[in-house]
């Protein structure tokens, strides 16, 4: 597998680290959107299903974020375009998820 997304998968899974931790994480996801392209099937499927694991706990690791760093500065100051959502953290955290197939009420 992929370093990059290796490392990843591990950060997604312990969302009880620090802001600055996940501040790394949300960075190493910039990373594999750069090179996606690159990325086997299987790693694809394992990014989009780690990605939705980032999306289910998008209020504790933004909570953590705030504490460290104004997301909303933060992408204004970097400009970071809507399309790399896991910036956006603060805002997704609001989103309603329901599972595929089912109709929003």
């Amino acid at each position: 597998m992929n370093q990059l997304l290796a490392h990843y998968c591990v950060d997604v899974g312990h969302p009880e680290v620090s802001g600055a931790e996940h501040l790394e994480t949300l960075r190493i996801r910039d990373k594999l959107a750069d090179i996606e392209s690159t990325l086997t099937l299987e790693e694809q499927l394992r990014l989009a299903e780690t990605d939705r694991a980032l999306v289910a706990q998008a209020a504790i690791f933004s909570q953590e974020l705030l504490r460290f760093l104004d997301l909303a500065e933060y992408r204004l100051a970097h400009r970071i375009p809507p399309e790399r959502w896991w910036w956006y953290l603060d805002v997704v955290r609001y989103v309603p998820c329901r599972e595929p197939g089912i109709p929003a009420p």
